[in-house]
């Protein structure tokens, strides 16, 4: 347990946390910064967060309600993934995927121009820190036209992944099989969000129609023993965020969240933030809250964090 970050989860030592190397590999660009940062930035006083927010829609609510005034409109946005960025330095984030969606990149004009932009960010605040960025869709979008053009985003190669968020069961799941079949050709990573309100079959179904590597969430996965193996047994990642589920009330609490039964399945999974905007809990408060909770241990918690960043045993 001699490293920097078990010492750190055992001493409560926020300095070392924050020193020791991670990754958050399910953020959402325009909430991913600090609401202190922002505050601060916009010499403003956002809200803090009720500690529940009664799901997708209470955090809609709260969004719109609460933080979407102070920094609302395009150049608010940038201010937004800015922040990003300089909490990844912050937080010695050495792996950072973060999702965009296709109305975010055309604000920008072409994806070169959204390209020049987002590297700046990254070059300014952290530029050893490997930067993926992951082009997501509502989940009530036309999949077929929407894989029609989807070379005009990823053909350039900026982009190395793909997933659908913003609600479940929404469309059955071969409705995105154009999306997913053309993103196979360009090589993308095929991520979905799925099982956090829908069922552990969801989750199978998902990574059997599209061929998913990854799921965003999943934490449904632990009420069946059978999806677990399956996961387990396929190398499916589950980028799990802790305190957005328990604050949107899908899991409990910290102490009997699923990714306790998730982990002694042999199911991989990595400790992400979501909405760190929305809620307020930057990356080594998600581990520390797991590892005060007696959900999982130190050394438990250590090879997640080595999953994260892409270091086997």
């Amino acid at each position: 347990m001699k490293n920097l970050f078990c010492e750190g989860l055992v001493e409560n030592d926020i300095n070392k946390l924050l020193s020791a190397p991670k990754s958050d590999l399910h953020n959402h660009s325009t909430k991913g910064c600090r609401r202190e940062w922002l505050s601060e930035r916009l010499n403003v006083s956002i809200p803090k967060p009720p500690g529940r927010l009664d799901g997708l829609d209470g955090m809609q609510d709260y969004f719109r309600s609460s933080i979407k005034p102070y920094c609302n409109g395009y150049e608010n946005m940038l201010i937004r993934w800015e922040g990003a960025f300089a909490e990844a330095k912050r937080n010695n984030i050495v792996r950072l995927v973060m999702n965009f969606g296709t109305a975010e990149v055309d604000q920008a004009g072409s994806v070169e121009d959204f390209r020049m932009l987002i590297e700046e960010y990254h070059k300014a605040y952290c530029p050893d820190t490997v930067f993926e960025a992951e082009l997501t869709y509502p989940s009530f979008c036309d999949a077929a036209c929407e894989a029609e053009r989807l070379d005009e985003y990823v053909g350039a190669g900026y982009f190395k992944a793909i997933d659908v968020c913003a609600g479940e069961n929404v469309q059955p799941f071969e409705a995105f099989i154009p999306l997913y079949r053309k993103a196979e050709e360009f090589h993308l990573t095929k991520k979905m969000h799925v099982g956090e309100t829908g069922s552990a079959e969801d989750v199978r179904r998902a990574v059997e129609v599209l061929g998913l590597s990854e799921v965003h969430h999943g934490i449904n996965s632990a009420t069946s023993k059978d999806t677990m193996r399956f996961l387990s047994d396929n190398n499916i990642q589950l980028n799990v965020c802790p305190s957005s589920n328990v604050m949107l009330g899908f899991a409990r609490d910290y102490k009997t969240h699923p990714i306790k039964t998730l982990v002694e399945n042999g199911v991989t999974v990595t400790i992400n933030t979501d909405d760190l905007l929305i809620f307020d809990s930057s990356i080594e408060n998600e581990y520390l809250m797991l590892y005060q909770a007696g959900t999982l241990g130190a050394e438990q918690l250590d090879k997640i964090r080595q999953v994260g960043l892409g270091i086997s045993d």
